[in-house]
């Protein structure tokens, strides 16, 4: 008898964002029965982090991809480098009997496009979208060549219909991210409003900058309140580590004492469920808000710009609550004076907090299940083994 063929995920795992969280949950959930059948095996991890958090059980090969930052003399040799990716894993597919492909991020989609292409890599390939930015032509390439095209949501399940030839729309399916509230500490609503919480990766797309900025507008009006900028920026992206710089410089030049910088957190809902008020503040729009799920599920105060992504999830709770959102929780994306005249209401008037975190994990029990996401996301996977 042949053994299974193997499942590749190829992961470049260089940070722990909501892309790699939402893959290292769902192989944490699969039992020895069900590692059997998929046979999976990460393509990537390069972040010892990320390493560490994978499961004994769950095999990985490391691999650093080709990354896509570059001016234009540099695009050729980028091109280049990447077909020389897409070459490694033909032949790495091989050796190891894969047959099927879960391509994670823009970067692997890129490799297994061109694996497909030019060198007729065989076997299905699943491709799961978790944000906006794969160039909508090489987006409707990929999806050409795809069995599969997962939608973490239905914002991107629309840009995808919009994207793509109608022809392939029918291989779209949606698996939002879940996450396992079993496994969490109980909720714990705040009765007022302290400690203020920003949790991720430090870049021009999450708007710390806009954080610092109401703690500058905060800090005399409102002197109990403290901001804490949890997370780094990604060194491979120079804007990135601009954007810390220009953050710490704001700290400095304005002498705000009320801001506390943490670095990368191991487990973030041990930094949520020490917070009372999460912000979660993209400057574009996303494709999902993982965060916003997180923190609701801890029974936080989510407050938030009005960008897609975090709108669609807070406008699913205010069905779910009866009570509306939108100046409340949800306001205009990318002004400082309103996130600091709401994070002041609430801290003025800690009565209002209790209607908007009390039924935050039934809200997150009821959607956003990780056993559902799990059983989505297995039984795809399942279909051509």
């Amino acid at each position: 008898m042949m053994p299974p063929k193997k499942t590749f995920f190829l992961d470049q795992g260089e940070t722990l964002g909501g892309a790699e969280r939402f893959l290292l949950d769902f192989l944490k959930t699969l039992s020895p029965t069900e590692i059997r059948r998929i046979q999976p095996v990460i393509v990537g991890a390069k972040h010892q982090k990320y390493r560490d958090m994978l499961p004994d059980t769950i095999k990985s090969v490391y691999w650093e991809y080709t990354s896509l930052r570059g001016n234009f003399l540099a695009k050729p040799f980028i091109v280049l480098k990447l077909i020389r990716d897409a070459w490694r894993l033909k032949k790495l597919a091989k050796e190891q009997n894969a047959g099927t492909f879960f391509s994670n991020t823009p970067r692997t989609h890129f490799v297994v496009f061109l694996a497909k292409k030019l060198f007729f890599l065989p076997g299905r390939w699943i491709v799961m979208n978790h944000d906006f930015t794969v160039p909508r032509y090489l987006l409707r390439s990929i999806a050409h060549r795809a069995n599969v095209l997962i939608a973490n949501s239905i914002p991107c399940r629309e840009y995808l219909h919009s994207s793509i030839r109608k022809a392939d729309c029918k291989k779209i399916s949606i698996i939002e991210n879940g996450i396992d509230t079993f496994h969490l500490p109980p909720p714990s609503p705040p009765r007022k409003i302290e400690r203020i919480l920003m949790l991720g990766r430090i870049d021009p797309r999450k708007g710390q900058i806009f954080a610092v900025e109401a703690a500058d507008l905060l800090q005399e009006r409102n002197p109990d309140l403290q901001f804490f900028i949890v997370g780094d920026s990604f060194e491979e992206d120079v804007r990135t580590v601009y954007y810390k710089n220009k953050i710490h410089q704001f700290v400095r030049e304005r002498n705000l004492e009320n801001v506390y910088f943490v670095g990368e957190a191991n487990d973030p809902f041990e930094v949520i469920a020490e917070a009372d008020c999460i912000l979660v503040l993209p400057t574009e729009p996303e494709t999902f808000g993982r965060i916003v799920i997180e923190a609701l599920a801890l029974g936080k105060l989510v407050l938030a710009f009005d960008e897609t992504g975090p709108r669609e999830i807070l406008k699913s709770f205010e069905r779910f609550l009866g009570k509306k959102v939108s100046g409340s929780l949800l306001f205009e994306s990318q002004n400082p004076m309103t996130l600091a005249e709401t994070i002041g209401y609430f801290s003025d008037h800690p009565e209002e907090i209790g209607t908007f975190t009390k039924r935050g994990r039934e809200f997150v029990e009821k959607n956003f299940s990780l056993a559902e996401t799990k059983k989505r996301l297995y039984n795809l996977l399942l279909e051509k083994h």
